[in-house]
């Protein structure tokens, strides 16, 4: 009689299920291995309710709180009850903290870092020296993945990661099917609405989208589907321009399909982007894109 073969252990582990693309991508994996059969379980530092639905209830989930001496305790201690094969981590202060914990708990787990974001998008102390510690970081684990072979060469050429194991695997995009064909008439049919979406940050680039549209005809609106910490310098900008009535605010949306399904086109304004995942899932709803020239974007784009 053949035996099944045994699925490893899996541990993923970020700082917290924000409304971001990486933490979405990184629950969306989780997912899709678990629902594959794999016993995988899930660790955070901190509780979020952004992309936390979509953890199947049945996956153990860990939050292992602060500060971030704490969460390291905990996670060593995860480590050697659990006993992972692999544990996958994401963001760069998290791919420090594993680290740190793996060696604590002297487990024998294959570490798995991924980066999802260049230097220049991390605003925090520990996120931005785990960029200036890649030439070590990279080195310890077994592979670290990158989303573009733009953060790769990022990694390697200036923060001097090992080249050996520094990997591009592209961000996959989980879409549901729309319920029309888009065609040029519809498009064309609808109104003049330019969509963004992304979390409410400098880098992201909203500022300087909504400058441009107060620039364009009264019949140009934008939308913008994002929540974050720049929230109230955006509507300052707004409310300086005289734009409330056409610019609109969503937040954090869980189904961006209903967002997209009303615009006529897309923007990814960011100043700096290692992939992209909007502009694909945009692109996927038949939507015509802009973009800034940026890393991630520039790859999709073919240019």
């Amino acid at each position: 009689m053949l035996q099944t073969a045994v699925k490893p252990r899996i541990l993923f582990y970020t700082h917290a299920l924000l409304g971001g693309g990486a933490e979405r991508v990184w629950a969306q994996t989780a997912a899709g291995l678990f629902e594959r059969g794999y016993p995988v379980q899930f660790a955070v530092d901190a509780e979020a309710s952004a992309n936390v639905h979509l953890i199947p209830p049945e996956m153990p989930f860990h939050v292992l709180g602060s500060p971030h001496a704490h969460a390291i305790r905990r996670l060593a201690g995860l480590l050697r009850s659990e006993k992972p094969a692999y544990v996958f981590s994401a963001v760069g202060a998290s791919n420090v903290k594993l680290l740190a914990a793996k060696a604590m708990a002297l487990s024998p787990a294959r570490a798995v870092l991924s980066q999802h974001g260049h230097f220049e998008a991390e605003s925090r102390f520990l996120g931005r020296a785990a960029y200036r510690l890649t030439a070590v970081t990279s080195r310890l684990s077994s592979r670290t993945v990158v989303v573009s072979d733009a953060l790769r060469d990022d990694l390697i050429t200036r923060w001097k990661g090992a080249s050996n194991r520094i990997v591009r695997i592209y961000n996959a995009i989980a879409l549901n099917p729309p319920e029309s064909v888009l065609t040029r008439q519809s498009l064309k049919d609808r109104p003049d609405r330019v969509l963004a979406v992304g979390r409410l940050v400098p880098e992201k680039g909203h500022v300087d989208l909504i400058r441009a549209i107060a620039k364009l005809p009264r019949s140009v609106t934008l939308t913008i589907a994002g929540e974050g910490p720049y929230r109230l310098e955006v509507e300052r900008v707004i409310a300086e321009l005289g734009l409330a009535e056409r610019v609109q605010l969503l937040g954090y949306q869980a189904d961006l399909a209903p967002v997209y399904a009303e615009a006529k086109v897309f923007v990814l304004p960011s100043h700096t982007e290692a992939f992209g995942n909007v502009l694909v899932e945009a692109m996927g709803y038949g939507l015509p894109v802009i973009s800034t020239s940026c890393g991630g974007p520039s790859e999709i784009l073919g240019h």
